[in-house]
């Protein structure tokens, strides 16, 4: 197992431990890399669907493309 996979999977764990420990878990979404990191690591703890809601957080730092 290289370093990346030993990465993911250990966040795919932390994920689904916090979801069973918290009773209303959400993900703040930016848009941005980091944010959509953790979403995609969130569709794969879950098999595609997030069980959880993902609410958007404009932060104002986005180029005017991104609107």
């Amino acid at each position: 197992m290289d370093h990346l996979q030993e990465l993911e999977d250990k966040s795919i764990y932390i994920i689904r431990e916090a979801f069973l420990q918290f009773k209303k878990p959400a993900l703040l979404w930016s848009i941005g890399k980091d944010s959509t990191t953790l979403l995609w690591l969130c569709r794969k703890a879950f098999f595609g669907q997030v069980p959880f809601p993902a609410m958007h957080i404009d932060t104002t730092y986005k180029f005017p493309e991104m609107y």
